[in-house]
């Protein structure tokens, strides 16, 4: 047999195989090892088509022109669909047996090619692992594969709600979240994912012969935490519970951006207003938001907040006295009904901007309690390519205590070549602006840290052959012959 870069059959796999792909590195699905899987979980539920299997293969990379091209020709060589743990630990010991590559996939909204396989292998798709399993107290147990709408709304009922839920709530699975994300709504009163306390317990199945259920508690979880499944098969998960407030939703708009942004700064840094989301944009964003037209004047900023009732009619007034427009006021409503304004912020407000503006990407920035001066300074060295949009999360200060009030710019910039995001990102390093690179899809690239060091040693324990979405993962063994195959990313 041949190697299997440039998509040519690899030594030990039969040669009757499903090839898909050309890419370096990939990894065929031999047609015996496919029938193996219809037997164990039927037909229907083994993916080999390529339409499908492409579709199976993909999630929101596209944000990046960085990862579109490096990304967009890679994929799996067939796909299983998941209904039981026990199908799970079925597919994992065959992939083991064939030493097969493994990629999990959940909703597939992340934006990095979290669940792209960079080397072909199985893409496992466990949506249909969806059960909630018990709401106690504050706590959900929870299947992975539930969406995290279908979380939120039974939590609800019980008079609780998730901390922290993404923009793309209606197709993110939860264990997805947990395995790719890090924040969303609500992160402005709890912080993000990795707060000690929102994850309770994970449990993970090995990527063995017989693979074994591994249950990580409480700040253990982080060892899995936002590690794109590289390092166990998340399966269930038991999440921490804030009490449910009535939440109204408030669009406010002006044509002075220091006006609304001094607005948004008093409102976000008042402990004393219950509040689950706050961004602020620029007016080139409402142009892009076609549903909420009629609501935004041109040239008009805008701030979206998610606020407990109690507080609406005194922060409606308070803007109007700032001279600011109260622009729409959605009053609560179980279940929430369109539309939402937490889907026009995080990472939404980047998607309906995408849309309406190609030839653009965006970039993930930390500022601190100056932000507005430090945005300033980015967009008059880089004038009408920088367009703002702000969240705000709580984190810790310096002596480790929770409460911070951390403003996260999500840029949508012009694109003009990778050495021109570089320059930008090396710019905003320089004005004290702390950079996560979403033009990347491996985990650990920026350097080494603890927490990285405890993923790669739970991968070590857990994947002994290296199979669970190879490559992701910097610093951990990869299966002989693939590490020359992966792509290079935008390195800052």
């Amino acid at each position: 047999m041949r190697s299997a870069r440039h998509g040519r059959p690899i030594p030990g796999l039969h040669s009757r195989a499903f090839i898909m792909s050309p890419t370096p590195g990939f990894v065929a699905v031999p047609a015996a090892v496919v029938a193996e899987l219809q037997a164990l979980l039927g037909p229907d539920r083994v993916v080999t088509a390529e339409a499908e299997v492409e579709t199976l293969s993909k999630d929101c990379y596209w944000y990046s022109p960085v990862l579109k091209a490096r990304l967009q020709e890679r994929r799996a060589g067939a796909a299983v669909k998941i209904a039981t743990v026990a199908e799970l630990k079925a597919v994992l010991a065959a992939a083991y047996r064939h030493d097969l590559p493994v990629t999990v996939r959940g909703g597939a909204t992340g934006n990095y090619g979290q669940c792209i396989p960079l080397c072909g292998g199985l893409v496992v798709d466990l949506t249909g692992l969806d059960r909630i399993l018990a709401i106690e107290g504050d706590v959900v147990t929870v299947e992975a594969g539930a969406r995290v709408v279908h979380v939120e709304q039974a939590v609800r009922a019980t008079g609780r709600e998730l901390r922290c839920l993404p923009s793309t709530w209606v197709k993110s699975t939860i264990g997805g979240f947990i395995s790719g994300g890090s924040a969303g709504i609500g992160s402005i009163t709890w912080g993000g994912l990795r707060e000690p306390g929102t994850i309770k317990r994970l449990k993970l199945l090995t990527l063995e012969a017989e693979p074994k259920e591994l249950v990580l508690e409480e700040t253990d979880t982080l060892r899995a935490f936002h590690a794109y499944g590289t390092n166990g098969v998340i399966t269930e998960l038991q999440l921490r519970l804030a009490p449910a407030r009535r939440w109204d939703q408030i669009a406010i708009t002006g044509p002075d951006w220091a006006v609304v942004t001094a607005f948004a700064r008093r409102v976000a840094y008042d402990d004393g207003i219950p509040k689950r989301l706050l961004s602020l944009l620029e007016p080139i964003f409402g142009a892009s938001f076609k549903p909420l037209r009629t609501w935004l004047p041109a040239g008009h900023a805008f701030i979206w907040l998610e606020v407990d009732q109690t507080a609406t009619d005194g922060l409606a007034a308070e803007a109007r006295a700032a001279g600011l427009n109260v622009a729409q006021i959605i009053p609560y409503h179980e279940p929430k009904r369109q539309p939402m304004l937490m889907e026009y912020g995080w990472n939404h407000s980047t998607l309906w901007m995408l849309k309406a503006h190609p030839g653009h990407t965006y970039l993930q920035l930390g500022l601190g309690p100056n932000f507005e001066e430090q945005a300033a300074r980015l967009q008059a060295r880089f004038p009408g390519q920088v367009h703002l949009h702000f969240e705000f999360v709580r984190g810790r200060r310096p002596t480790g205590e929770f409460g911070l009030v951390i403003p996260v710019l999500i840029p949508v910039i012009e694109y003009v070549s990778d050495a021109h995001l570089r320059e930008v990102i090396a710019f905003a390093e320089s004005l004290g602006i702390a950079s996560n690179n979403p033009h990347t899809c491996y985990l650990g690239e920026g350097g080494t840290t603890p927490a990285l060091q405890a993923q790669i040693k739970l991968k070590a324990a857990t994947d002994p052959k290296g199979l669970l979405n190879p490559g992701k993962l910097k610093g951990a063994a990869v299966p002989p012959g693939l590490a020359e195959a992966m792509p290079q990313f935008l390195e800052v």
